[in-house]
């Protein structure tokens, strides 16, 4: 029993294999992407836009959407409240001008 397959389905494959390859890109971890646990006790986790322009930071069961800030040294990402600034392996969290969490290392995932 012969298979063919039409010019409609090759077409119709490959863009599907596009789509899901194109995601991929997206989903890839990057350098900042992870969990973070810090000397005072407190944890959080940080996911990161493809870009590195906006991070969604979970923390204590709640969710926030922080933008790109400019700083003169580092990276920070901020939403007029919270304030999450990362330099090196380090970071710290600010809550209203405010240091929350501070001494914040990203946690090895295996």
């Amino acid at each position: 029993m012969a298979l063919f397959i039409g010019c409609g389905e090759i077409l119709m494959l490959r863009a599907l294999v596009f789509v899901l390859l194109s995601g991929m890109a997206y989903a890839a971890p990057n350098e900042i992407t992870g969990p973070y646990q810090c000397k005072s006790g407190s944890s959080f986790y940080v996911t990161s836009s493809a870009d590195m322009t906006q991070v969604r930071l979970r923390m204590d069961g709640r969710i926030y959407d922080l933008d790109e800030q400019r700083t003169a040294s580092g990276a920070a990402w901020g939403d007029g409240q919270w304030l999450w600034w990362t330099k090196g392996s380090d970071s710290f969290l600010e809550r209203n001008t405010v240091v929350v969490a501070k001494d914040c290392l990203k946690k090895p995932v295996f």
